[in-house]
């Protein structure tokens, strides 16, 4: 069972391989080694999903889409070895069905979660027989008003299903002002107890910590070997070392945030405070006896003799050994 709230980051694969196995493949596993904790994929069957002479999305132009995605299919043994390579490679295996068809490949391949693509989200009939299924589900809300997201969610909500929602904007790529982190507290106000995620196609990796920081316990971001690659995502997505950063920051954002520091508890810190903190030290030859002025002392490393902080209270006071110029005062030196 996969369990949102223990945390995703999610590499998109979506389009990338280009209909090649080996390129699937490759991506999955170098994702792997980024320290993601699961790939997605996008299953298209033209067929069932579109019109031939469907509009074409303004990021890609170079074919139609029909023919892309019927030239980019995989078949389901190919959809098999894509999820042996997941679990070979530890990592969960997530797709995005386009169509009901898509669904029921799922349903015989076997799926860790199903990503709602955000076009989907207003297809009855479509989130209907997902909800069905059984299968987790993560919920993209993208290109929705808020009441179309909530009358999606609540087809989930009466079937008890395992669910998450992600916040995410359309726009490829996504300005700043766009991303919408706000929208992340909306959600988790208006379903708390919901697991909330950020599919994120801003560029960098700041949106996602930022959501992390937020409370989102799972990250979506676009995923390549090369920018230069064809297709529609390549190049808005991360290559592997942008991915690697964005891992290594969230898992030590976590344990930041799940390890306070406890400022009252510095005895860590007591061989350093010696090397960088200052003492009280003589400036001048102080014969023994005499009686301490302002004139007569300064404050220099290391720290291993009286603190700085008693310095009005050794003025007036006797000395009681004879004290060089850099001499260290410790405690004993004074007649208290």
């Amino acid at each position: 069972m996969t369990n949102f709230k223990d945390g995703l980051i999610i590499a998109e694969i979506g389009m990338t391989h280009d209909g090649s196995l080996g390129q699937a493949l490759q991506l999955t596993k170098t994702a792997a080694e980024c320290g993601v904790d699961a790939v997605k994929y996008q299953l298209h069957i033209s067929e069932a999903e579109t019109i031939r002479n469907a509009p074409q999305p303004p990021y890609f132009k170079a074919e139609p889409r029909y023919e892309f995605f019927k030239r980019t299919a995989f078949t389901k043994e190919q959809w098999l070895q894509i999820k042996k390579q997941c679990k070979e490679c530890k990592v969960k295996f997530v797709v995005s069905p386009f169509s009901i068809e898509a669904v029921k490949i799922l349903e015989e391949i076997g799926v860790d979660a199903i990503k709602l693509p955000s076009g989907e989200i207003t297809n009855i009939p479509y989130l209907e027989y997902i909800a069905q299924t059984g299968i987790p589900v993560i919920i993209s809300s993208g290109m929705s008003s808020w009441t179309e997201l909530c009358d999606c969610v609540k087809i989930f909500k009466e079937k008890n299903c395992n669910y998450a929602i992600m916040q995410c904007t359309s726009e490829y790529p996504c300005p700043p002002e766009e991303v919408g982190l706000n929208v992340i507290d909306q959600i988790k106000e208006t379903y708390p107890g919901i697991p909330v995620g950020l599919s994120d196609h801003s560029e960098g990796v700041w949106a996602a910590i930022a959501a992390w920081m937020k409370g989102a316990t799972i990250i979506e971001k676009h995923f390549t070997l090369s920018k230069k690659m064809y297709g529609p995502d390549a190049k808005m997505s991360m290559e592997p070392e942008e991915m690697q950063l964005l891992c290594e920051s969230i898992k030590n954002l976590e344990k930041a945030l799940h390890n306070p520091v406890n400022k009252n508890n510095a005895d860590k810190f007591r061989e350093m405070k010696k090397i960088f903190q200052k003492s009280i030290v003589a400036i001048c030859e102080i014969p023994k006896g005499t009686v301490i002025t302002e004139d007569m002392i300064g404050y220099k490393k290391p720290g291993i003799g009286l603190e700085t902080k008693y310095y009005r209270d050794i003025l007036g006071k006797k000395v009681k050994r004879d004290l060089s110029f850099d001499d260290i005062i410790y405690e004993g030196d004074i007649e208290w």
